[in-house]
């Protein structure tokens, strides 16, 4: 018997929806049920959709470096206290870009 909740299933489901709509135009997609069947941490989740927001602001990066310069841009430290699983990738990502360029020198 799983311990998810029904609420906590429609919420993952939400966010699978949110996060390949960019990628799947079909009804099967194969990064939905790879995801759906990993079941990684919301958390995890949203944090890639984001990198991969930074990545594609930052232009021509690779993962690797889209990674580094998330960590030691402080990126990721923003990401962390912003995190709110209710809010949306969009949301998250536009709090963690204020919240970078609020401690900004």
């Amino acid at each position: 018997m799983s311990s998810m909740s029904e609420h906590s299933k429609e919420k993952f489901k939400e966010l699978l929806e949110e996060l390949v709509d960019d990628t799947c135009h079909s009804e099967y997609c194969f990064l939905r049920r790879f995801l759906e069947s990993l079941h990684p941490s919301p958390m995890i989740l949203i944090q890639l959709k984001c990198m991969e927001k930074f990545k594609n602001e930052v232009g021509d990066v690779d993962w690797d470096e889209a990674g580094i310069l998330w960590e030691e841009n402080g990126w990721a430290k923003a990401f962390r206290e912003v995190f709110d699983e209710e809010l949306k990738v969009r949301e998250i990502y536009e709090l963690t870009k204020q919240k970078v360029l609020e401690n900004c020198p």
